[in-house]
C-alpha cells in the first residue's frame, strides 16, 4: 500500500467511526451553514479519531500538492481579508439568518462597495460567509462567531492587530538588533514604533490591553491548558501543610484550583498592584488560605522559606537574560529544599509529536519571538537556565501530564550545608 493509499484509508474509516456516532445519536454533522456546532462534542476515543482525521487529511493534500505548489500555496491574502472584516465589523452588519447584499454591507461599514465584494469573496473561498445569489452574502458558521462571539473577535483581533504586524517586521528586528534579549528589540517594537515592551505598550491602551486579554483567555481555555494537569500532579501531595507562593499568578486561578483540592496549604498569589487590585472576590471556603501580594518578581522574593515557588506561563514571556535574574531573585528567600516548580511548554525532541501539533508549537515559539524576544524551550534548556541563574538549584527533570500542553518543570534549592 502506497502512502497515499495509507493516508485515504486512515481518513475513511476514521470518519466513519465520527460519523456513526454522531447519526446514532441524531447529532449534526459537520456543515459550514450558520448554525453548526461551535465545535463537535465527542468522546475521547473519537477526538482522537477527529486528530487522525484531519493530521492525515493535510499529509494527503501537500503529498497531492508537491513541493512546488506546497510552497506557492502560503500566502499572506487572507489576514488581508480577515483583517479588513475586523477592522470594518463587516459580520456585525446584519443579522445571523438574514441576508445582505455588497452595497448593502459596504453602506454599513463605511468601505466602498469594490473592495467590500473583493475581500468579502476571498473570505468566502475559506468558508467565511457565503453568497448564495450573486451580489447577496450569507453568514457561515465561522462568520458567525465573528459576529457573536467576543472571545473569537478578541482573538481575531489580537491576530491581525497586533500578531501579523510583528510578525512582518520580525526579521527586520533581527537584523537591527542581532542576538539580542530585550523585549523592547522586537517586531513588536518596530511595528509599533515604540521603544516600549509590547506589555508596556498594551498597558497604555486599555482598549487594546482588554482585547489581547480575552484574546488569550480563548486561547488558554482550549484543549490542552486546563488546571485538572496541574492541580492533579503528586508534588501537592507531599507538601503536607506547606505555603506556596505562585509569582505572576494574575488572580490566582491556579492557586484557587489548589486549595480547593488541597485544604492543608496555604498559598500567596503574587503579581503587579494593578492586576492584583482588579481580581474578583476570591470563593469564601479558601479565601482563609488564598493570599493576595502585589509584587514585581524582578525585585527580590519578599516571602521566605516557602516551601514551593511557582511559576506558570511565565518564563516564556521573557529570554534566558530575564529568566535567570527572576530565578536570582528568588534565592535571598529560600531555604533548604526549597522547591520551585514552572508550569510551561518543553519543547519535544524532533519527530515525536504529530506534525499538527508540531506546527503549533514551533508557531508558538515563533510567537513569542515576534512580540517579547522570548522563547519556548527544551528540555535541556530548562537545565541550563537553573544552572546559569545558580549551581545550588538542582534540577530535578521534567514531566509532560498526558493530555497537557504545559509541562511541570522542577528544581528544588540545595545549597552546601
Amino acid at each position: 500500500m502506497t502512502r497515499i493509499q495509507e493516508l485515504a484509508s486512515i481518513i475513511s474509516t476514521n470518519t466513519d467511526r465520527i460519523d456513526a456516532h454522531l447519526t446514532s445519536r441524531g447529532l449534526p454533522t459537520p456543515s459550514f451553514d450558520a448554525d453548526a456546532p461551535e465545535s463537535l462534542d465527542l468522546p475521547s476515543d473519537l477526538q482522537a479519531a477527529r486528530v487522525l482525521v484531519i493530521e492525515a487529511s493535510t499529509e494527503l493534500k501537500e503529498l497531492l500538492q508537491g513541493p512546488k505548489e506546497l510552497l506557492m500555496s502560503n500566502s499572506s491574502s487572507q489576514f488581508v481579508s480577515l483583517r479588513a472584516i475586523y477592522h470594518y465589523k463587516m459580520a456585525e452588519t446584519f443579522p445571523v439568518g438574514s441576508e445582505a447584499t455588497f452595497v448593502q454591507i459596504s453602506e454599513a461599514c463605511g468601505l466602498n462597495e469594490p473592495d467590500v465584494r473583493r475581500i468579502l469573496r476571498h473570505a468566502m473561498a475559506h468558508r467565511i460567509f457565503r453568497e448564495v445569489r450573486k451580489g447577496v452574502v450569507v453568514h457561515t458558521a465561522a462568520s458567525r462567531l465573528l459576529a457573536e462571539s467576543r472571545q473569537l473577535k478578541s482573538w481575531t483581533g489580537v491576530n491581525v492587530e497586533e500578531m501579523w504586524p510583528a510578525a512582518v517586521q520580525t526579521v527586520p528586528a533581527m537584523i537591527k538588533w542581532p542576538n539580542s534579549q530585550e523585549a523592547t528589540h522586537t517586531g513588536f517594537s518596530i511595528a509599533n514604533d515604540t521603544q516600549d515592551s509590547i506589555f508596556v505598550t498594551l498597558g497604555k491602551d486599555p482598549k487594546r490591553a482588554a482585547r489581547f486579554g480575552e484574546g488569550m483567555s480563548a486561547f488558554n481555555t482550549s484543549g490542552g491548558y486546563e488546571l485538572d494537569h496541574l492541580v492533579n500532579h503528586k508534588i501537592w501531595s507531599t507538601l503536607g501543610y506547606g505555603l506556596v507562593v505562585d509569582l505572576g499568578g494574575s488572580h490566582g486561578d491556579a492557586m484557587i484550583a489548589l486549595a480547593m483540592k488541597y485544604p492543608s496549604l496555604k498559598f500567596v498569589v503574587q503579581d503587579l498592584p494593578r492586576t492584583i487590585e482588579s481580581r474578583p472576590t476570591t470563593p469564601p471556603n479558601v479565601a482563609d488560605r488564598v493570599e493576595f501580594l502585589a509584587h514585581d518578581f524582578f525585585e527580590e522574593q519578599p516571602i521566605k522559606h516557602a516551601d514551593l515557588y511557582f511559576f506558570r506561563w511565565i518564563f516564556h514571556d521573557w529570554s534566558d537574560e530575564y529568566c535567570v535574574r527572576i530565578l536570582r531573585n528568588l534565592i535571598p528567600a529560600l531555604k533548604h529544599k526549597s522547591r520551585m516548580i514552572i508550569n510551561d511548554a518543553c519543547l519535544p525532541e524532533p519527530n515525536t509529536l504529530s506534525n499538527g501539533a508540531e506546527r503549533q508549537i514551533r508557531s508558538m515559539d515563533l510567537a513569542m519571538l515576534q512580540i517579547q524576544n522570548s522563547r519556548e524551550r527544551e528540555l535541556q534548556d530548562w537545565e541550563t537556565l537553573f544552572v546559569k541563574a545558580d549551581p545550588r538549584f538542582k534540577f530535578l527533570g521534567v514531566t509532560q501530564p498526558k493530555g497537557s500542553k504545559l509541562a511541570i518543570i522542577e528544581a528544588i534549592w540545595e545549597p552546601v550545608v
